[in-house]
């Protein structure tokens, strides 16, 4: 809780939880009894303005009105339950038998995934990114695909819907169609309504419409994505084997035919992610990736190779869109930059916005710390401005800083949320959550932020500095300083300079320095350098 309020208000002090340290209580209450009933005050509210500023009971009824369950289900149940509650109401109005939830191993041979396309590691200028539109939900749709309408007798008939790779067959829907894919229209005409609304409700002004409309066509969305997840299972009372293997079959085959055509024409795909083709727009080779001055003699050169990859993106989505295929233009970047690993790359944002893009990379990871991830977008600014041997220098400085020990503590915390379970004398067992807690940084950053006398609850994220990296476990010391007013604790130069390089050296690898080369400061030459 006061990890979630000082992140949400952090300049608002009747927001923060009170300092009253509540493995204590007994005494707190003896000394300043009325600070512990604000202090309990201040808990009951506390978590409704949460749940307030993050939408989060908004979004529950929004979820119960679309999945017609209570909102007890939408907030507490699975998404099994909600799907349930739209396709057993179903069955039962078409006559059709509702199994039982499958019983026994729930363990079963992993689906294949989607396709990713390889990507070239570098920077590569103006891309045009698309994005297929509910990706596995159109495939349902398109393919019949639905435990009622899949063929189990080994027939064969030229109107049925055939998986690309196992042949896997499916009545077609003017035959029967499948409950699965009539839900599955239904839901997302409902999405598109509630688009239109919410476009019109912003038009006027209506804030109070515009809001409702947004929630509800978030909540459409979500269910929508939910029953690949489902269907894909061993449990659910309406799956079997074939479904999801048929669904990320058509999904891999409908992305490489796309690939295919657009590498026939002439056009580059730099990378694709499961629903998502990134292609090289057709714009002038000397264009300028960087958006310069508007006063500026290249800002022309800017704007017109903005404006070419617009047309193009829209030009790729027209042509490919198809049923059970619509593919969307989502996004313009004037420069991508990848290291060569999937799912980990940046991209500089043109529009419908201009920002920086990040997927994979470890500013997205909570157990990092604060000068690698400030460090890592400093770099990837320079990388998509195109100048990489800037942001190896960057990152040589960074290590050498640790090293010399000029950094502050507080940038190089460590954080993770903790678990356990609480005895009745307040103590808490982190035994029942893990098989080896002492081996855990953050099981002895807990223990010692007990050990102190400080407030631990089970969930909660707590803080550590590693002062001694050669040691198996590590040494740490949880971070108290801000509680407690201590010196904060001297830091492992040598293990966070180690940390840097590896996560770094992987983006630097891009331009020919390895982690090693960053530690050393210099890199070895090759015969390629001469």
């Amino acid at each position: 809780l006061r990890y979630v309020a000082n992140m949400l208000w952090p300049d608002d002090a009747d927001k923060h939880k009170l300092d009253v340290d509540a493995s204590r209580m007994d005494e707190e209450w003896a000394a300043r009894p009325d600070e512990v009933m604000e202090y309990c005050v201040r808990d009951t509210y506390l978590p409704l303005d949460i749940l307030a500023h993050l939408q989060s009971i908004q979004r529950k009824e929004a979820l119960a009105a679309v999945a017609l369950s209570t909102v007890e289900t939408a907030a507490a149940g699975t998404t099994s339950q909600w799907i349930d509650s739209l396709v057993i109401r179903l069955a039962d109005r078409e006559n059709i038998a509702v199994p039982m939830t499958q019983s026994g191993p729930r363990r079963r041979d992993q689906i294949a995934g989607g396709y990713v396309h390889d990507v070239e590691p570098g920077i590569h200028p103006w891309v045009a990114v698309l994005d297929f539109k509910s990706m596995y939900p159109s495939i349902m749709i398109a393919q019949n695909i639905c435990s009622t309408t899949l063929v189990r007798d080994g027939s064969k008939n030229d109107s049925h819907n055939v998986s690309p790779t196992t042949g896997t067959r499916y009545l077609e829907s003017q035959e029967r169609e499948g409950l699965v894919p009539r839900l599955l229209s239904q839901l997302m005409e409902k999405r598109d309504l509630h688009k239109r609304e919410l476009a019109n409700a912003e038009e006027s002004g209506d804030k109070e419409a515009a809001f409702l409309h947004d929630q509800l066509q978030y909540a459409v969305k979500i269910l929508m994505n939910s029953f690949y997840g489902v269907f894909a299972s061993s449990f659910y009372r309406f799956t079997h084997p074939d479904l999801g293997a048929s669904i990320t079959e058509w999904a891999r085959h409908n992305i490489r035919s796309i690939i295919a055509q657009l590498e026939t024409d002439g056009h580059h795909v730099v990378y694709s992610d499961t629903d998502s083709i990134f292609v090289t727009a057709p714009v002038e080779p000397d264009s300028p990736i960087s958006r310069p001055p508007e006063d500026a003699l290249v800002f022309a050169d800017w704007r017109a190779a903005r404006a070419e990859t617009l047309r193009f993106g829209e030009r790729l989505a027209n042509r490919f869109t198809k049923e059970g295929a619509e593919l969307e233009f989502e996004t313009a970047l004037s420069a991508f930059f990848s290291h060569g690993a999937k799912k980990r790359y940046v991209g500089r944002v043109v529009w419908p916005r201009e920002e920086m893009l990040i997927r994979g990379y470890e500013v997205r990871r909570s157990d990092s710390f604060s000068l690698l991830r400030r460090t890592m977008v400093e770099m990837f600014e320079l990388i998509l401005a195109n100048e990489p041997w800037s942001a190896v220098e960057l990152t040589k400085a960074q290590i050498d800083s640790v090293r010399a020990r000029e950094v502050d503590a507080v940038d190089l915390v460590i954080s993770r949320s903790c678990k356990g379970q609480l005895r009745r004398n307040g103590s808490v067992d982190f035994t029942k959550v893990y098989k080896n807690p002492d081996s855990l940084p953050y099981v002895r950053a807990a223990k010692q932020r007990i050990e102190a006398g400080l407030g631990f609850t089970p969930g909660m994220k707590v803080g550590w500095i590693v002062i001694d990296g050669k040691r198996s476990p590590m040494r740490i010391e949880a971070w108290m300083v801000d509680e407690l007013g201590v010196e904060p604790p001297r830091y492992d130069p040598n293990f966070y300079a180690r940390r840097l390089a590896k996560a770094l050296g992987r983006i630097t690898e891009a331009f020919g320095w390895d982690e090693n080369e960053l530690l050393a400061g210099s890199r070895q030459q090759t015969l390629f350098d001469f």
